[in-house]
């Protein structure tokens, strides 16, 4: 798909691009404090934040323990709350039905209740919460070490009242941040701790995960909640998915005259549709065939682009000596090297972004074979993305890559900051001249982690 611009295209050839306003956090806190007393007929106790995510690399990598490079961003999740002391969770959102997954209606259920199968739509998100929690609580997770301190009481209770800004269905993670923020304010309502320190967070983005996986029914593997939960102000996480250990990168491109830019293309952006788990099962089935419990295993510590050819080799050698393989043989072929690639690539900007001056056209250029790798191997975009993209570049992005877990969704490219504003009209006339629906524009910074604002 071409989104190559006239050479005598003039400004008038450009619309006006929509651009998403940076969050008052604030003054929306504010306002769902007085909806929830509305609703509620008593003050919240408080107002809990947590961001989305961006991610420069380290799609479909999570649940096979690659590294990835998230990282949190300035659009919020707000979750006010006050505690019950009968054992019922009632949830109600801000957000309108028709511009979300979530609507107005209110949510009620027992927290003895919840379980898979037992909740339905955006309440999923906020009632697994509650659940996982107790999971975590009890040793019950993948990783079995039990974390009581963020256990519920049997007669814990809540009401709660949601708002968000980061934009729903965009690929920027707005079900961790509902899930992330849900689960600072339980939290804070039970223990009256403000301030998790990092071993907590850890077993919180657990519990969300679990509530994603079990109760949402979306076969992801952890990176969105880290981010969420564990994130600090003007840095990107190094996240070893192997035990999700993370190592701090400083990353300001803005010192380089560069920004992130996010494209949120607005085509339909769903993961708990068994696209994900797919891709999922076809990478669980290819470490099966390399006898390793998760890709990660069969790459060294510090992998090359050679280290993952030799995987691919081996694989292909397996195979043919008579291995057997449980999903489709060419679709695994591809989600195995698009695993490789990505798990290498990974490492290599982790490696730019260690050193004081990074180089960050190679960072753009990996950005772009990221993508490809999510077009022709993970086979996740959609013409959308892939016009994003393309239209990115040909204005002057240094790369730019499909962002979250694909079928929709949303781009991040790493722009000049003084081609922001033409960047963006050329990426709004390319999706007119292709019919697509218009896209929304964001500026991206790396944000603190989720904490009471109010």
């Amino acid at each position: 798909m071409s989104c190559e611009l006239s050479e005598t295209a003039t400004p008038e050839d450009f619309a006006r691009p929509r651009w998403v306003g940076q969050p008052d956090v604030r003054e929306r806190a504010q306002r769902l404090s007085q909806k929830f007393e509305e609703a509620y007929g008593r003050a919240p106790v408080g107002v809990w934040a947590a961001p989305g995510r961006a991610n420069l690399m380290g799609e479909y990598v999570d649940f096979s323990g690659g590294m990835c490079l998230p990282f949190a961003h300035q659009y919020v999740t707000l979750t006010a709350a006050a505690p019950r002391e009968d054992g019922v969770l009632n949830a109600q959102s801000m957000q309108d039905a028709d511009e979300s997954v979530a609507d107005d209606r209110p949510r009620s259920t027992r927290i003895s209740d919840i379980g898979p199968g037992a909740i339905s739509g955006w309440f999923g998100y906020v009632a697994g919460v509650a659940w996982g929690m107790n999971r975590v609580a009890r040793g019950e997770t993948t990783h079995p070490v039990a974390v009581p301190e963020i256990g519920l009481p049997t007669d814990f209770g809540a009401d709660l009242m949601v708002d968000s800004t980061v934009p729903i269905g965009a690929g920027l993670a707005s079900s961790a941040a509902l899930e992330c923020s849900t689960a600072l304010a339980l939290f804070s309502l039970n223990t009256g701790n403000d301030h998790p320190d990092d071993a907590l967070r850890r077993a919180l983005a657990r519990a969300c995960m679990d509530a994603e996986n079990y109760i949402v029914g979306a076969n992801t593997g952890g990176l969105d909640q880290t981010a969420s939960l564990r994130s600090h102000a003007g840095e990107i996480l190094a996240l070893d998915c192997r035990d999700f250990d993370v190592a701090r990168l400083p990353a300001d491109p803005a010192l380089a005259g560069l920004t992130w830019l996010a494209v949120d293309t607005r085509a339909p952006h769903k993961l708990a549709d068994g696209q994900y788990s797919s891709r999922r099962a076809e990478c669980e089935a290819a470490a099966a065939v390399l006898g390793v419990a998760t890709l990660r295993d069969a790459l060294p510590e510090h992998p090359t682009p050679d280290d993952a050819a030799a995987v691919l080799a081996r694989f292909e050698h397996l195979l043919e000596a008579g291995a057997e393989l449980t999903e489709d043989r060419e679709n695994t072929r591809l989600r195995l090297r698009h695993s490789m690639t990505e798990m290498v690539r990974s490492v290599q900007i982790a490696d730019e972004l260690h050193t004081d001056a990074p180089d960050w056209s190679l960072v753009g250029q990996l950005l772009v074979e990221g993508h490809e790798s999510m077009r022709d191997d993970c086979q996740v975009t959609v013409p959308e993305l892939d016009a994003a993209v393309d239209g990115c570049l040909n204005a002057g992005a240094l790369g730019a890559k499909v962002v979250g877990g694909g079928f929709g969704g949303s781009v991040i490219a790493l722009v000049p900051l003084d081609t922001v504003d033409r960047l963006a009209a050329s990426v709004q006339l390319c999706f007119a001249q292709n019919g697509f629906r218009e896209p929304l524009f964001l500026t991206l910074q790396p944000s603190e982690a989720g904490r009471r604002i109010l």
